[in-house]
């Protein structure tokens, strides 16, 4: 009879310690931002102990909480966290930032580069153009170099008209000297003849016919 206080006195102090222990882990796990990793439970080696077989997760050690402030502090100076929602400027000093590349950090290299994109690329210097002259439109000179570069379809009519009818007068010319000239042998011949008779005619004949086949 005397035992069954005695029980009761060591399951409560059980529950009090389970209850301690599981305050620290969830203040523990508040502080740190974590999650508490899941355990897997180990059966008790006692089938007699009910309590043994519920399952009692495993509380935080001071070697993982230590870890766990460095790793906070190792990622704090490494990381710049950016709280605006405007865009990086990423600088231009390295060559392959304009290349399709994916930069996972601020101030880290490109780490996955797509293919290599070429791009044609156009002058660098703005070309210089200098000021030229004012153009008078009203000026005689301003006509004449617009006269010498402007065709214009009647005057290139009329310059052929006058350059055909200047070979045709020409060759009239020609043909009415041959006729004159033709003239003028026929009436030397009717000369000749009178003076010395129709013996020497054949002879000019021959010579006159060469004289018009080589002309």
């Amino acid at each position: 009879m005397e035992e069954e206080p005695h029980c009761s006195s060591s399951s409560d102090d059980e529950d009090g310690d389970d209850e301690w222990k599981a305050a620290i882990s969830a203040a523990a796990s508040t502080l740190l931002g974590c999650a508490q990793p899941k355990q897997t439970p180990t059966p008790a080696l006692d089938n007699d102990d009910e309590d043994a077989k519920t399952l009692q997760p495993q509380p935080i050690k001071h070697y993982q909480i230590k870890a766990q402030k460095t790793l906070d502090e190792i990622m704090r100076k490494s990381l710049d966290v950016v709280k605006t929602s405007d865009p990086i400027d990423i600088n231009d000093d390295h060559p392959v930032a304009n290349d399709g590349g994916v930069r996972l950090f601020k101030q880290a290299p490109v780490g996955i580069v797509f293919d290599h994109r070429v791009e044609l690329k156009g002058p660098k210097k703005k070309p210089r153009i200098l000021p030229g002259e004012a153009i008078n439109e009203k000026s005689k000179k301003f006509k004449r170099e617009l006269q010498s570069v402007v065709v214009e379809g009647m005057d290139i009519l009329a310059t052929a008209k006058d350059a055909s009818l200047k070979s045709l007068s020409k060759l009239k010319a020609k043909e009415a000297a041959a006729k004159e000239a033709a003239k003028r042998e026929e009436e030397r011949v009717a000369q000749l003849k009178k003076i010395r008779g129709e013996k020497w005619l054949p002879s000019i004949a021959r010579e006159t016919q060469k004289k018009y086949k080589v002309r």
